[in-house]
């Protein structure tokens, strides 16, 4: 016999529980926006690596150009992970971490990348 508080549910006002998220994405479009946010975020990390290189071989290697290109990963992956989880209902730990993430350097990213090219850096 159960005690008279709870339901057959489990919880004591007789709602049933709500589901935790995954820690894991459940659809390919989850796995996609995180691989998006790993090369966009990894990119500030490769970028000036090579620009430190390469900088005297390479043209496209200019100080200017890469953090263009860095910016243009950052806000591509934030775009993919914003359409992933409202529109493809992926609510995993992981892909919500990587929106925050994604969604604040493609915000700070861009200011800097904003502030640079207009005091002529």
């Amino acid at each position: 016999m159960s005690h008279p508080s709870t339901s057959s549910s489990g919880s004591a006002t007789g709602l049933p529980k709500a589901s935790q998220p995954a820690l894991w994405p459940t659809a390919g479009s989850g796995w996609l926006a995180l691989a998006a946010a790993a090369v966009g975020l990894g990119s500030w990390i490769v970028l000036p690596i090579v620009t430190t290189v390469f900088r005297d071989s390479y043209p496209v290697t200019d100080t200017v150009v890469m953090p263009i290109i860095g910016l243009v990963l950052v806000v591509l992956a934030a775009i993919t992970n914003v359409l992933t989880y409202w529109l493809g209902r992926q609510r995993s730990t992981l892909n919500t971490v990587a929106i925050v993430l994604t969604v604040a350097a493609t915000a700070f990213f861009g200011i800097f990348v904003i502030g640079e090219g207009l005091g002529g850096a």
